[in-house]
């Protein structure tokens, strides 16, 4: 947002002390901001954004020190003391009507674009403008804010991004009824579900035949390691123990239901001799290879 030629804001910003203006990118799983200025501002002065006017941002509004009163449409009048703040939603028409008292007020516009499916509801949480204690990193910006241009150097602005990524996470946990953490472990177990039976139906796919976990890992783009904890948190088994369940499960269909001999089921099933796939077989069905044809036969 570019406001430099604006001469009415050029105005306000040298009644009102402002700290300079941010244009900052603020990304992660579950959002993008993007901050587009902050500033203090004593509430005898008007800010540019909230004088008579919608805007298609979010704007936060912090009370520094006494109290600030604001009133929001046409009918309701909204009060935030010392150390709260309110987010102010876009489109929404708000004026800064304080009588006697004057306090300073700290002001942020921001946007925000929800990434999480299983945070959607957010904008409309934070659309029902209920004042929010200060958070700790709403004061850390603070402390930053207050020193005029302290936001000028490379590595004081990565700081200040920091700062700000966990203002805006701790803004999603202040207007969400659940806490973000809690949403992201359940959005990590969705995605591990779906994740494991993708995986599942690769496997089936070959029937565990030819398939050792690397080529998993490296087909999918994850490490073994975590792909056997997923797994084992979803199944109760490993992926190597996948793969050989489904192996084992072309095995004894092919000796069931076909006429081939066991070493030709063993070289279509990948094992180097019959010796090998009969060994497999025995540790997982406790019988051998003579012995289950001939049960599965005779049930026939």
């Amino acid at each position: 947002m570019n406001t430099e030629s604006n001469p009415r804001e050029q105005a306000i910003t040298r009644k009102s002390h402002s700290i300079g203006k941010y244009d900052i990118i603020v990304e992660n799983d579950f959002m993008k901001c993007r901050i587009y200025w902050a500033r203090i501002i004593g509430s005898e002065t008007e800010s540019l954004f909230t004088q008579y006017t919608k805007h298609t941002f979010y704007e936060i509004q912090y009370a520094l020190e006494g109290r600030i009163v604001m009133q929001i449409e046409k009918n309701k009048q909204i009060c935030i003391e010392q150390s709260d703040f309110i987010i102010i939603p876009p489109d929404t028409f708000h004026q800064i009507i304080d009588g006697d008292t004057v306090g300073a007020r700290f002001i942020m516009a921001f946007s925000i674009d929800i990434k999480s499916n299983h945070l959607k509801k957010l904008p409309a949480e934070m659309a029902k403008l209920i004042p929010y204690h200060e958070t700790k990193h709403m004061r850390d910006i603070l402390n930053i804010a207050i020193k005029k241009n302290y936001h000028d150097t490379a590595i004081r602005r990565r700081l200040i991004t920091s700062y700000l990524e966990c203002l805006m996470l701790e803004f999603v946990e202040a207007t969400y009824p659940y806490r973000v953490r809690e949403m992201a472990e359940i959005e990590e177990l969705r995605e591990n579900e779906a994740r494991v039976a993708q995986i599942q139906r690769f496997i089936a796919d070959y029937n565990g035949i030819g398939i050792r976990p690397s080529d998993v890992s490296q087909k999918f783009n994850i490490s073994e390691r975590h792909l056997n904890r997923i797994f084992v948190a979803e199944t109760g088994k490993t992926l190597k123990e996948e793969i050989n369940r489904q192996k084992l499960a072309k095995i004894e269909e092919l000796v069931a239901t076909t006429t081939l001999s066991f070493k030709e089921i063993s070289e279509l099933c990948d094992f180097t001799d019959e010796y090998g796939m009969s060994q497999f077989f025995k540790r997982y069905n406790h019988c051998g290879l003579t012995e289950y044809r001939a049960l599965r036969t005779s049930k026939e």
